[in-house]
């Protein structure tokens, strides 16, 4: 099957599973919340080389596996490529890191084609990319900066959104080629100056396009206020205007100079489940974002803080 195939069945099959489990399309796409409503059961555990596990009804309650030493956004996309296993009834499936020896997507079969191209279709649905380009007040994405940006709104890896904006048909393949030499740690060193950032943590670019929507955090995440004259009003608590520390941080001093003090805030341990952040700008009144903080996802979902 060819990856155009495998698109054209999935991208159906994501619709439907949109309407079936009552997935709101213009905004985060919340996969584990469809994986519950699916009857699937999940668990989060450490798992090596795989990525997830998918384990058919035939034997009892469907179920899959996630492996929780990766980082938030790959823990989604492999909920959601489990869930394409689960809608297009596709049996038994152990998902490694490396699915092929040769390059991504090169030799799969056809049901990992169907299960990769539904995780896309079901996580980036036109209106969930649409409404991410206008919080970061963008029409269209002109930079592979612009995407790393979208794909925080989203909850997607920025490999995988930038795959899928041609089938958006908002870039074109020469685009793609070139915007996937570009990596999301470079990305983030372009973002983040002389700040420090953890191997897994994020930079959130907020600007008042963002504002009363709700972002989705974790932990050691940075915010960043970039509009002119921009600084934060208000921090809940459980966000820090004091960088991190630097055991186990990248370091990215050889990058663009620091943002000014005050324009940067990162997401710790003590942050509510759901919190808002206060800030203005030189051009606009008050702003505010609404805070989500992802849980913890070991063990089984039942439990998930």
């Amino acid at each position: 099957m060819s990856w155009n195939s495998a698109h054209g069945a999935a991208m159906i099959a994501a619709a439907q599973a949109h309407e079936a489990l009552a997935v709101a399309v213009g905004d985060y796409v919340d996969v584990f919340g469809a994986l519950r409503r699916a009857g699937v059961e999940v668990m989060g555990q450490k798992l090596g080389g795989l990525l997830g596990l998918y384990i058919d009804g035939s034997q009892g309650v469907p179920g899959c596996l996630v492996n929780t030493g990766l980082e938030e956004v790959s823990m989604r996309h492999t909920a959601a490529h489990e869930l394409g296993h689960h809608r297009m009834g596709h049996g038994t499936s152990i998902d490694h890191q490396e699915q092929s020896s040769v390059r991504w997507g090169e030799g799969w079969p056809q049901h990992e084609r169907e299960a990769e191209a539904f995780a896309s279709w079901f996580l980036m649905p036109r209106p969930a990319a649409r409404a991410a380009l206008a919080r970061c007040g963008l029409a269209r994405p002109e930079s592979p900066l612009d995407v790393y940006r979208m794909a925080r709104w989203l909850g997607t890896p920025y490999a995988t959104t930038v795959r899928h904006l041609v089938r958006l048909k908002m870039i074109d393949r020469s685009t793609e080629t070139v915007w996937l030499k570009h990596t999301p740690g470079a990305l983030k060193a372009e973002l983040a100056g002389r700040m420090l950032l953890g191997t897994q943590a994020h930079i959130h670019v907020l600007t008042p396009a963002a504002h009363a929507v709700t972002l989705h955090v974790t932990v050691g995440d940075c915010l960043l206020l970039t509009a002119p004259g921009a600084r934060y009003d208000h921090l809940p608590a459980g966000l820090t205007s004091a960088p991190p520390d630097t055991a186990g941080q990248l370091s990215f001093l050889d990058s663009v100079p620091a943002p000014e003090q005050g324009r940067a805030a990162w997401v710790t341990q003590e942050l509510a489940a759901d919190s808002t952040v206060t800030a203005t700008s030189s051009s606009t009144e008050l702003f505010r974002v609404n805070l989500r903080r992802t849980p913890v996802r070991e063990g089984s979902d039942r439990f998930w803080a």
